[in-house]
């Protein structure tokens, strides 16, 4: 079996990878921004920058709890739903063999 027939190869067109990887910059950009406001708290270094921007971004404890079920959901939805894909395409393919044969 060519296993190149069964993959459908499509390139990503250059405007797609660009928005790609400007929406991958902001968002890592805002989580380390975050993070270094969080380390300037702990290591105790106070601006009034600071402080409007640590009580913007920090959730309370109920809220960062919450946050991480949500996480921890939507990764488990997300395995469940790759091995359930993974195995429909290993159907696919022993149907595939078996009728070319």
């Amino acid at each position: 079996m060519d296993k190149d027939k069964l993959v459908i190869r499509k390139k990503t067109s250059l405007w797609s990878r660009l928005r790609r990887m400007i929406l991958l910059i902001i968002l890592w950009a805002v989580a380390i921004y975050v993070l270094a406001i969080n380390l300037c708290f702990i290591f105790g270094v106070y601006s009034d920058g600071l402080v409007v921007n640590y009580s913007l971004f920090n959730l309370s404890f109920h809220l960062y709890k919450l946050l991480g079920y949500l996480i921890i959901t939507i990764g488990g939805i997300v395995a469940v739903y790759g091995v359930i894909h993974i195995r429909n395409l290993k159907r696919k393919a022993a149907a595939h063999d078996k009728d070319n044969a």
